[in-house]
């Protein structure tokens, strides 16, 4: 819920400065100054960056993933579609309202992240803070996620109440001082961590949904129209995700030939 609830008011504060603070005649507000900046150019569409668009949109749905957990713990599983459609509008509708209003002020001009385009007063403060709060209690959901199947797959549900404590919190303590060993020890972090996004994706968001569904429903219960959408989501999928995938390794090579 405070995950959520983050979620809203960086929503709420972006539209907002962008409406209040968008680049007019080539300047924008920085703190207390004005800064000249150039023209927001817009564009309909530039296509050398399509491909890569869709890939960072496909991002934003990944936490799909854990959705089987969350239909598991319901009181009403078959109401399932119903809640799970609801919050898939609700996210893209979020999305889409920050993306235009965003756009609309800062054009070509609009940074990552775009709270960078907004002067530094206490609304752009708070959405920084709110960002970290969302990061830090939106990512255990994975972690919790990936520590739920190994746990089961040791079965230490069968050694004890007392020992299955101490499994589940070594396992778990451990996977968060794992991750930030590597945060510290590689180079380029956030360059890896996207090269390890752009690899598992696509079997995230598009190969292991339909597979499943394929699985639970069969093919001969499938209808060809069906099992024709769901080859051309899976080919848009890898198509759109194998861009994303060279885009991150030439800035991993990138990175590397500036360093040196």
């Amino acid at each position: 819920m405070i995950g959520t609830a983050t979620s809203i008011i960086v929503t709420v504060v972006v539209i907002a400065m962008a409406c209040i603070y968008p680049i007019q005649s080539g300047s924008i507000h920085v703190g207390s100054s004005v800064l000249s900046v150039g023209p927001a150019l817009h564009f309909g569409a530039i296509p050398s960056g399509f491909a890569m668009s869709l890939s960072s949109v496909s991002f934003a749905y990944i936490g799909t993933t854990i959705v089987p957990h969350i239909e598991g713990g319901m009181q009403r599983p078959q109401s399932f579609a119903k809640v799970f459609g609801a919050a898939i509008a609700v996210i893209s509708a979020l999305y889409v309202a920050m993306a235009t209003t965003g756009y609309w002020a800062y054009g070509s001009q609009t940074l990552s992240p775009i709270t960078l385009n907004f002067p530094k007063i206490w609304a752009t403060t708070m959405a920084d803070i709110c960002i970290t709060i969302h990061v830090l209690f939106a990512g255990p959901l994975y972690l919790v996620q990936m520590a739920l199947e190994v746990e089961s797959g040791l079965g230490i549900s069968q050694k004890g109440k007392r020992a299955e404590h101490m499994w589940r919190l070594c396992i778990r303590i451990g996977t968060a001082l794992a991750i930030l060993a590597l945060s510290e020890a590689l180079p380029f972090f956030d360059d890896v961590i996207s090269l390890i996004g752009a690899l598992t994706n696509p079997v995230l968001i598009y190969l292991t949904p339909i597979a499943c569904y394929v699985k639970l429903k069969g093919w001969r219960n499938c209808s060809r129209p069906s099992l024709a959408g769901l080859l051309l989501l899976l080919a848009f999928g890898l198509v759109v995700s194998a861009f994303g995938l060279v885009e991150t390794i030439d800035d991993i090579v990138k990175a590397f030939r500036d360093a040196k």
